[in-house]
């Protein structure tokens, strides 16, 4: 007979979330909550390590004698008594790996705090505050939904037929197809994770094949109309020609040409041009790091021109004081005076056409998410969807 489905509980129950290598994977509150268990007379010492531990964890610095005394710098020594104390007690655990504690919800149980956590501390891609603010809502909500559904006295666990009921209870709810589509990805690789890591959580074959089956279930169609306009490659090249002014022609080829953000093109230093290596070091949205866009000649041209003469420290803001809504403006008037604006076209549709463009010319989709910098490979599939229609457009009888 076959067993029940897998339930989130006996995963997290059956061992804590471990890294490979034996280095336990903890929060704060479980860090701090040991070496409160260790001091003889705890005082104020728990408070004082939480503290520090999440000064390392803002700044991303490892808790080592460098951070301490960065930490202790200015501060008088019953501050920085108990942080060295910390400091030793958790060299001598082996130094594991410390994440930030999930949000608080009292609808999800421990246990799915512990698989959540888990999963977050391997999820490397996840690299800016919000995104891992948006995956750990994502899985709070799907368990939220598992703890009602079983309290309600409805069969619910994490498994292939729980996750396609839950996708009809968000469509129930009028979620748009996107944001659906997006808790589904979020699960997904959760259930990969998992996956990976089943000698550890000691999964039988009959739950691994339960869990493989949920790569199997499909998101909901986005129609076309969910897709951004975008300009053709005759159209943006007439849309550069038009414009005069070096800066704002160098911001719209930053635009139409690497696909940069507005905000992203407000936050270029001057440093963060490598004409020399063909390189723009961007900050992307919600990011803490900066990462490597390819520098495309054209747009390298515009900004050759716009940087002669200019002699200023490489963390000088390239375009000083400037604002979103001062490109959005500037954008639209250049569409217009070109006969380009349309409906859905924006200083935004910018981004699209370079990633439409990219499709259309055979670049390798995994290279157009690296440029765009793309955190799901499902976002840049709307372009290849969207190309898909056109050429199948083409082919239809007149």
């Amino acid at each position: 007979m076959k067993r029940p489905p897998m339930m989130l509980q006996r995963i997290a129950q059956q061992e804590k979330i471990t890294k490979t290598g034996g280095n336990a994977v903890l929060s704060v509150s479980q860090l701090v909550s040991y070496f409160e268990a260790w001091l003889k007379k705890p005082n104020n010492y728990p408070r004082i390590a939480r503290a520090y531990v999440l000064y390392c964890l803002d700044h991303n610095f490892g808790i080592d004698s460098v951070s301490l005394s960065l930490y202790a710098a200015g501060k008088k020594g019953n501050v920085v008594s108990p942080a060295r104390k910390f400091l030793k007690f958790y060299i001598q655990q082996g130094q594991p790996r410390i994440v930030a504690d999930a949000p608080a919800s009292s609808k999800v149980s421990p246990a799915a705090n512990e698989l959540i956590l888990g999963y977050l501390a391997d999820a490397t891609h996840l690299r800016g505050d919000q995104s891992r603010e948006n995956y750990t809502k994502a899985l709070n909500a799907f368990f939220e939904y598992i703890q009602a559904e079983t309290e309600a006295g409805r069969p619910a666990s994490f498994s292939t037929l729980t996750v396609g009921q839950y996708i009809h209870f968000l469509r129930g709810k009028s979620l748009s197809a996107f944001t659906i589509n997006f808790y589904l990805s979020v699960i997904k690789q959760l259930t990969l994770w998992v996956i990976k890591n089943r000698n550890r959580l000691n999964l039988s074959a009959e739950q691994l094949e339960d869990l493989h089956e949920i790569g199997s279930i499909r998101g909901l169609r986005i129609e076309r109309g969910f897709y951004k306009e975008s300009l053709s490659e005759n159209e943006l090249a007439e849309l550069l020609i038009s414009i005069e002014d070096p800066t704002d022609r160098t911001i719209v080829a930053l635009l139409g040409i690497e696909g940069l953000r507005t905000v992203e093109v407000c936050r270029l230093l001057i440093g963060d041009v490598d004409l020399a290596r063909g390189q723009l070091w961007v900050l992307g949205k919600g990011k803490h790091t900066k990462k490597a866009v390819k520098l495309f000649e054209a747009c390298a041209e515009s900004l050759c021109r716009y940087m002669t003469g200019v002699n200023a420290p490489g963390n000088t803001p390239l375009f000083p004081d400037l604002k979103t809504a001062q490109i959005r403006y500037r954008v639209d008037k250049y569409l217009k005076a070109s006969g380009l604006k349309r409906p859905k076209v924006s200083a935004h549709s910018l981004r699209h056409t370079v990633g439409q463009l990219l499709i259309e010319k055979g670049v390798e989709p995994i290279h157009v998410q690296r440029h765009l910098r793309h955190e799901l490979f499902e976002t840049t599939q709307f372009y290849i969807k969207k190309q898909t229609e056109k050429e199948y457009l083409k082919k239809m009888p007149d």
